[in-house]
């Protein structure tokens, strides 16, 4: 392999012998996979197989008890500020304050972001998820399923050069049948603008040529907890 076959080789989002564990549990192990820019990657398993784990761990938010997360190549421990501003992250946790707007929401975000035009922005992300007719109401007054669609709106806010790694922890849920195809409209066009999309869903959300990763092919043998126990044992 030429050195510029390995460089593309690299680009993109890699887990070598990542290990993850929830107390002294193993919920998962000696994880391998990668995933290039424009593709996405579909995170499957049961219940506390550990998806909503591994896309904290993507996201910088825990660390893993071993194994490399990396980006093009290089340890994302290594610059950890430079991993949270390429990324947006969607999990469960409702980051709509209550007292803004949903226009004002978006706004503070993508000016946080250090986006320029930042109002103007968070009108388009609006639009985006058919939520324009709400952009003047509180955060207090929306729906479930309403701040569900603001805070997927911060997705459109910056582009793929920008954040080029989307990692959503079941981003459908409180959707309607619209707002989920407008959801997957984003994550199309986010892709092909050279995005990388992680997500994990239990809903018919259509996202066309995704990889699946199944997380309970690498639940943790009892020799491999084992192993892992002695480990954190001799830690302590």
């Amino acid at each position: 392999m030429t050195q510029g076959q390995n460089s593309r080789a690299e680009q993109g989002l890699a887990a070598r012998r990542l290990t993850c564990l929830r107390g002294e549990r193993v919920v998962f192990a000696d994880l391998d996979f990668s995933a290039t820019p424009g593709s996405a990657l579909i995170l499957l398993g049961p219940n506390g197989s550990g998806k909503s784990s591994l896309l904290r761990l993507l996201a910088g938010l825990s660390r893993p008890f071993s194994g490399v997360l990396t980006w093009n190549g290089q340890d994302i421990a290594q610059d950890p500020d430079a991993h949270r501003a390429r990324l947006r992250y969607a999990g469960h946790q409702d980051a709509v304050k209550p007292t803004l707007t949903a226009l004002e929401n978006l706004s503070v975000w993508a000016g946080l972001d250090g986006l320029p035009d930042p109002e103007e922005r968070a009108e388009q992300a609006l639009v985006a998820l058919a939520m324009d007719h709400v952009a003047d109401m509180p955060g207090r007054y929306l729906s479930a399923g309403q701040k569900k669609r603001v805070n997927l709106a911060r997705l459109a806010l910056a582009p793929a050069a920008v954040a080029p790694l989307w990692l959503l922890d079941e981003p459908a849920t409180a959707l309607d049948r619209d707002s989920i195809d407008r959801l997957a409209v984003l994550i199309a066009a986010h892709r092909r603008a050279g995005g990388l999309v992680v997500l994990s869903t239990h809903s018919d959300l259509n996202v066309p040529e995704a990889v699946s990763l199944n997380l309970a092919d690498f639940g943790a043998t009892a020799d491999q907890e084992e192993r892992e126990h002695e480990a954190v044992g001799a830690q302590g």
